[in-house]
């Protein structure tokens, strides 16, 4: 018998908490019998009703968990800091408003057992909102990326113990979990699935989230777009410097053009701003490299925790 940790992130889930508990028992129940289940609802933060109703559920069953956050910590870190607080022999994670839709877990079980020590469920189209801006963020991750990224993936699958133990030993302080997956050296399969629409309530994705989503995702897969700073502030130096000794030698060669069309105070400017530009890419990639490193916050301060 396998111990199944499911993780679900909500933040103001209060229609939606109940019913995917309920979907989640009673798939279990009719179709993975020799199977336990630990739910485990990690609340962002909520401002409505999400934590008593799932307080109720925990005090009904024991295997449904509740983390409750100190703050919103954004839709990155709450899911990962909840995945490294299951204790099951695979973990799962999806979302609450059944977009990741339930009926999926049976088979994605299913690869697992079969040897797949990480099962990657990938929607077959982009889900709801912002989807223009999404298609065009895939493309752009792509093109940075030091490894290929899988569009439309966002976490949701089945992942062998053996793997949450290495990001467990990752210990990052800033993570991009469906980045890490793709480097890590496990065996993986993609299953693709038909994302539903979200069964009630409105999403509280914004613009503002999502491109904080897209820069973290860009900075935690390359440094390409620094490297490309620093390589345009070289060679923009090294052209100001050619123009400018085009200068000083034009009434000596007669660079007559040069000299009409440039001041050495436009010059001056144009070297200011081009070793200013040099020497921010190289100042970015230290402090992404060292961020990382220096540290030592706790991912998550949580303000309560039930049926630990």
């Amino acid at each position: 018998m396998s111990l199944i940790s499911i993780v679900i992130p909500c933040f103001n889930e209060e229609d939606n908490v109940v019913k995917i508990a309920n979907e989640i028992r009673t798939i279990f129940k009719n179709q993975l019998e020799d199977d336990k289940y630990e739910i485990i609802f990690i609340d962002n933060g909520s401002t409505d009703k999400t934590h008593e109703k799932i307080k109720e559920l925990c005090s009904s069953d024991k295997d449904i968990k509740l983390i409750i956050n100190a703050k919103n910590y954004g839709q990155l870190i709450s899911p990962y800091y909840g995945m490294l607080q299951a204790s099951g022999d695979a973990i799962m994670q999806m979302v609450c408003d059944f977009q990741d839709p339930p009926s999926v877990i049976p088979y994605l079980i299913k690869e697992w057992k079969n040897g797949s020590k990480m099962v990657l469920a990938v929607p077959k189209s982009t889900k709801q909102g912002f989807k223009f801006l999404k298609k065009t963020y895939y493309k752009l991750i792509n093109f940075f990326a030091d490894y290929n990224q899988i569009p439309n993936f966002h976490g949701f699958g089945i992942y062998d113990k053996q793997v949450y133990e290495v990001l467990k030993q990752i210990n990052d302080r800033k993570p991009y979990f469906r980045g890490q997956l793709l480097e890590l050296n496990f065996e993986k399969n993609i299953y693709y699935y038909d994302a539903g629409n979200r069964e009630t309530g409105k999403s509280t994705n914004n613009f503002l989230s999502l491109y904080s989503v897209a820069v973290e995702g860009i900075v935690s897969t390359s440094t390409l777009p620094f490297k490309l700073i620093s390589i345009i502030g070289l060679f923009s130096t090294i052209i100001t410097l050619l123009i400018i000794i085009s200068k000083l030698l034009g009434p000596l060669i007669n660079f007559s053009y040069l000299h009409e069309q440039f001041s050495f105070i436009s010059l001056s400017l144009l070297l200011f701003s081009s070793v200013q530009l040099l020497f921010l890419g190289l100042i970015t990639e230290y402090l992404i490299i060292n961020q990382a490193k220096n540290q030592n916050m706790p991912l998550v301060v949580e303000k309560e925790r039930i049926n630990f």
